[in-house]
């Protein structure tokens, strides 16, 4: 398992797109949040979604230079036709209009359609949080269902993430938290096959509806599918986000029509400081994580942690000593680059 130095991945994840007809400043953004998932930690967000991007412009299900334009469009309310862009180029204008209006108005509501995948929901709510705004993501994946409702025993869902970030003092992020309403992110199950390792128990179903752990089940015909997070609670927030991001963004909500993978978003950004003096938000926030802490610890646990604080350990671990990529990955990633004269 080769480690990669973040700087060089992500100069070659950039001329890898470039070399595909994506404009090089398009493509930097779309590299810098693809490593940056690495750095953070999930590598389920990471480059290992270069090769699957590069079969998408091959393919022409996603578009390397899309024309975004806003089909709804008023003072704290906003819809974004992506054109069938990158995901991370849409939400990279979606999170901008967001923060912009809030900023305005206290409050606003941006919708994505027309979107390839948006990789991390984080980024962008965390963003918000940087500008001082309280910042909530919600995607669905028309077109790239892969969940079984809470009873059932085929794929009707995505992984229908939600994402919530709250603004520390200057510029901080106190607390981030972005999670699948599945048990895991296909994208951790994708790790896992490409290193040949097994599940834990309680991720997926083969497709024989049979509980399993084997990656190589979910992936073959018979399709298997993954599992919702907390039962019953999972699939529940999981219906709502495809209301939320799917229905009220007009990307549409999952059914069994064939459809390109397209991820209907939805964007909030709410301002503290229009419910709450800011100097007495932050300090109820610092309160209420120093009394969380305060815990007496469960047996075999170490410390307890805030949302956000694992990622932010391992970014600065990986950016000191390098990015761990999967062999399978690194060879696929290699190949992706090979086609278009690159060398890895």
């Amino acid at each position: 398992m080769p480690t990669v130095d973040p700087a060089t991945l992500e100069r070659l994840t950039q001329d890898i797109f470039v070399a595909r007809g994506v404009p090089s400043e398009d493509a930097a953004w779309i590299a810098s949040m693809l490593v940056r998932a690495n750095l953070r930690g999930h590598d389920s967000h990471g480059v290992i979604r270069v090769p699957q991007y590069v079969a998408n412009l091959k393919a022409g299900t996603l578009n390397p230079r899309p024309t975004l334009r806003l089909v709804v469009d008023t003072p704290t309310i906003a819809v974004l036709e992506g054109d069938g862009g990158f995901g991370q180029v849409v939400a990279r204008r979606g999170i901008a209009l967001a923060i912009e209006r809030a900023r305005v108005h206290g409050l606003a509501a941006v919708a994505l359609r027309g979107a390839n995948h948006v990789g991390r929901l984080a980024d962008y709510s965390e963003t918000a949080a940087r500008e001082g705004l309280i910042g909530l993501v919600w995607a669905n994946a028309r077109g790239g269902l892969n969940v079984a409702p809470w009873g059932g025993a085929a794929r009707r869902l995505g992984t229908n993430p939600h994402a919530v970030a709250i603004p520390g003092p200057r510029g901080s992020v106190a607390m981030s938290h972005d999670f699948a309403t599945s048990v895991w992110a296909e994208g951790k199950l994708r790790v896992k096959f490409n290193r040949g390792e097994p599940a834990p128990p309680g991720i997926m179903l083969n497709g024989r509806g049979e509980p399993s752990t084997d990656p190589r089940e979910y992936y073959t015909d018979p399709v298997g599918s993954l599992l919702t997070a907390g039962g019953h609670k999972g699939y529940g927030l999981s219906l709502a986000v495809e209301i939320l991001a799917g229905i009220l963004s007009g990307a549409g909500a999952a059914s069994g029509e064939p459809s390109v993978f397209r991820n209907g978003t939805l964007i909030v950004c709410l301002d503290p400081a229009r419910f709450v003096e800011p100097a007495a938000f932050h300090a109820q926030v610092a309160s209420l994580v120093e009394w969380v802490r305060s815990a007496p610890l469960a047996a075999g646990a170490k410390e307890i942690l805030v949302p956000g604080e694992p990622e932010a350990r391992m970014e600065r671990e990986r950016t000191a000593n390098g990015i761990p990529i999967d062999d399978a990955t690194w060879k696929q990633i290699r190949e992706v680059a090979q086609e278009v004269g690159l060398h890895a």
